[in-house]
């Protein structure tokens, strides 16, 4: 009974609202059919309206718990090796971890129906990001074969989800086509890595992130519609600084707990509290979402292929925080490479959201220089040989400045959305 209903609202709304060319009522209308299925356990995946009031789901809020493991497990080898190659090799894992999260977090603004599909669906990737996590301290060691099973696993299942998706309307099924094809197809080339050894096996995990990461590009052209809703997310990207801002805390707090309270040892664990607070402060308040609109595809994509940056330099200089408050308790330098984990984190930061800003504002205006010229004292202090107190005092104090002056500008001026 339920299913002739569903079919007869479907082709009454096709004719009513294409008739009308009212795209946002049509989408508006399968959304509320989609809310009334009587069925808990299966209801059908339909594209949500772009512009009804969301936030972030009790599932979601689960879901990204369990990428606190993953970012917390690439922080540690970082730690391990703050090295160039360990910094490299941070990098180029976090990607992979951050497009997981990220595909799934477009899917469900787009097609959360919250039934007990959607449900098994996201608890099954989450499995999925516990066991990838557990294998992170693997890859140096040659045995990458679980994190490559575990990541495979959720680009199949982002994929099925998909296909889900296209069963219930032809509007949006070449958006959905493309989306399961890069998943899937990105999926199997992480699974043929398997193949092969050494680094050939890294060029594929390339490759296939290559593929990941075009699939968007590519399928949005596919639908004129908004798959996405914009608070959402918003919101999203939001929770998941959050997350990586938690790593600066945690290492505050083990620090004075771990290594003595020592004034050096409190001291800089004071900074890189303070540190942190900047990035938020700065994040929150002046990072905007106004270029995230389907009317401007390319400030669309910066603005959220460009926190990856923002992510990955957060991370980074927790890290960098931590080998600070290690040095201070011993009274060492803060020298060597140490130095340019914290540094080039920060500026990755900084110039995402300076990259960011440009599109916002379409322009580079006085913010920009300022995001510049800060980095640029950033890196010019990693060559300093300074003691570690000092070290981050004084990264504190460029970021502290930062803050103030666009802060005194926002006072005087609007603040982009």
């Amino acid at each position: 009974m339920f299913r002739r209903q569903y079919h007869r609202l479907v082709r009454i709304n096709r004719f009513d609202l294409h008739s009308t060319g009212n795209r946002g009522a049509r989408a508006h209308v399968l959304a509320c059919v989609a809310v009334k299925t009587p069925s808990y356990w299966r209801r059908p995946a339909l594209l949500r309206a772009p512009d009804e009031e969301r936030h972030a789901t009790w599932l979601e809020l689960f879901f990204d718990l369990c990428f606190v493991a993953a970012v917390a497990a690439l922080a540690s080898e970082l730690h391990s090796d703050p090295s160039l190659g360990g910094l490299l090799r941070f990098a180029g894992l976090f990607v992979p971890v951050w497009w997981a999260w990220m595909g799934f977090t477009w899917y469900a603004s787009a097609f959360d129906n919250d039934d007990a599909v959607f449900r098994i669906y996201m608890l099954g990737a989450m499995l999925a990001v516990v066991v990838l996590a557990a294998n992170v301290g693997g890859i140096d060691e040659g045995n990458s074969t679980g994190f490559v099973l575990s990541y495979a696993a959720m680009k199949y299942v982002l994929a099925a989800m998909f296909i889900r998706a296209r069963l219930h309307a032809s509007e949006w099924s070449g958006f959905c086509n493309r989306y399961a094809a890069s998943n899937a197809i990105g999926a199997t080339v992480w699974l043929s890595s398997l193949a092969v050894m050494g680094s050939g096996r890294y060029w594929l995990w390339a490759l296939a992130m290559v593929v990941l990461m075009t699939g968007p590009v590519i399928a949005v052209r596919s639908y004129e519609g908004v798959a996405f809703n914009h608070d959402h997310i918003t919101e999203r990207y939001g929770l998941f600084t959050i997350i990586v801002l938690g790593e600066s805390i945690v290492v505050a707090a083990s620090g004075i707990s771990e290594l003595g309270g020592e004034t050096p040892v409190l001291v800089s664990a004071a900074a890189g509290f303070a540190l942190a607070a900047c990035i938020w402060w700065m994040y929150f308040e002046f990072v905007g979402s106004s270029a995230l609109s389907r009317d401007t595809l390319l400030t669309s994509f910066v603005w959220g292929y460009g926190h990856m940056f923002v992510f990955s330099g957060i991370a980074a200089a927790a890290v960098g925080v931590e080998l600070v408050v290690e040095a201070a308790a011993a009274g060492e330098p803060f020298t060597g490479v140490d130095r340019w984990v914290l540094a080039l984190g920060l500026v990755a930061f900084l110039s995402a959201i300076t990259v960011i800003h440009a599109v916002t504002v379409r322009g580079l205006d006085i913010v920009t220089w300022w995001r510049t010229v800060a980095a640029a004292l950033i890196m010019l202090l990693a060559l300093a040989e300074l003691d570690a107190v000092t070290a981050i005092g004084a990264t504190v104090a460029i970021v502290l400045t930062l803050l103030a002056m666009e802060s005194m500008r926002a006072a005087r001026t609007p603040r982009s959305a």
